[in-house]
């Protein structure tokens, strides 16, 4: 079999996604990538090499990160991967593995995702091309971000291994669909990049569910954490929304939805966004959490708009920069989904 049939063979039930990164600006950053439940650390460092590709899109990323433009972060961070799998892509297949007669099985539980076995490589350019070169792995750290949990709640909180992994679900960080003692939720972790991304998301759905209205707003309640290898909180489950698409994503498209349906998606949201804003909670700034049309789920029984993605931050054309994580903002982004709405 030739190269290209032995990739088309790998790719065929391959499972890539990049979980996240850590550096500084101006500096060398760490790409965490997850190819076949194995895991991938790239660091990528400033280069004054002019046949080094890299070095552009790390200034641009090290920008996006400077002007806290969560959309920009992302585009560039999947141009730096792309250039990344490229470039390691046989290595990856010698070490990762897919399974050659079936799509590759999620892991049992939710440890065997959050600790896999790591490789550490960096980024460089040999004879002209960009290539990785393999580092000698240091001892292998799991950085998960610690969530501060108020005192005085008695959520539950569970072991990752305790915790089936369903499905992964797109956004930014973390998230995947679970199963814990046979009742599906959705869980979202703590990396060291989206850390705070999800200790505002628990702090502002603890704030809901401390309302005596909490059942009657649509969006998912608290219902556990999870605790790591080390014994702290990482991450958050929630109650999991069954959808088959957001509102930004509507098969057909928008326009293809009756008028009178479009319109009580635009009451629900208005009304949800009120309640929100009693209670002292602004949705976000619609980056990785707050008001876009990403960040509204059709319920798949109901046909409800559920308002999800408490991260935080803000996307052009939504909100307003100077008007993330406010009520002002949550406005702003009410009045121009009702726009996208167009009845």
């Amino acid at each position: 079999m030739d190269i290209s049939a032995d990739r088309a063979q790998w790719e065929k039930h391959l499972s890539h996604y990049i979980q996240g990164s850590t550096g500084e600006i101006g500096g060398d950053y760490d790409f965490t990538i997850i190819c076949n439940t194995k895991r991938f650390v790239v660091t990528v460092s400033p280069s004054t090499d002019p046949d080094d590709k890299a070095r552009l899109l790390l200034s641009r990323y090290s920008e996006a990160c400077r002007a806290d433009d969560e959309e920009q972060i992302q585009n560039v961070q999947d141009a730096i991967d792309d250039m990344i799998y490229e470039a390691g892509q046989r290595i990856f297949a010698q070490l990762a593995p897919s399974p050659e007669n079936e799509a590759p099985e999620f892991p049992k539980n939710l440890y065997s995702d959050l600790y896999p076995e790591t490789f550490s490589f960096r980024l460089a350019v040999v004879g002209g091309n960009i290539r990785i070169v393999q580092k000698c792995s240091p001892q292998q750290q799991n950085r998960h971000f610690h969530l501060t949990i108020e005192d005085g709640f008695d959520w539950p909180k569970y072991l990752a291994r305790n915790i089936a992994v369903t499905n992964k679900l797109m956004g930014t960080g973390y998230i995947a669909r679970v199963s814990v003692n046979g009742q599906d939720m959705c869980c979202k972790i703590g990396t060291t990049t989206w850390g705070t991304a999800i200790q505002r998301e628990y702090e502002c759905l603890q704030k809901i569910a401390m309302s005596e209205n909490a059942s009657s707003i649509r969006v998912p309640k608290l219902v556990g954490f999870v605790v790591g290898n080390d014994g702290y909180t990482i991450g958050i489950l929630e109650e999991f929304i069954p959808h088959e698409f957001t509102l930004g994503r509507v098969k057909g498209g928008i326009a293809a939805v009756p008028n009178e349906q479009r319109k009580k998606w635009a009451v629900q949201i208005g009304q949800t966004v009120d309640q929100l804003h009693e209670l002292g909670v602004a949705w976000g700034g619609g980056g990785g959490g707050g008001g876009k049309p990403d960040n509204v789920l059709i319920h798949t029984e109901t046909n409800d708009c559920w308002l999800v993605d408490f991260g935080g931050s803000w996307t052009d054309g939504w909100v307003d920069a100077e008007l993330k994580e406010t009520s002002a903002g949550d406005k702003q982004a009410v009045v121009k989904i009702i726009d996208f709405l167009a009845f």
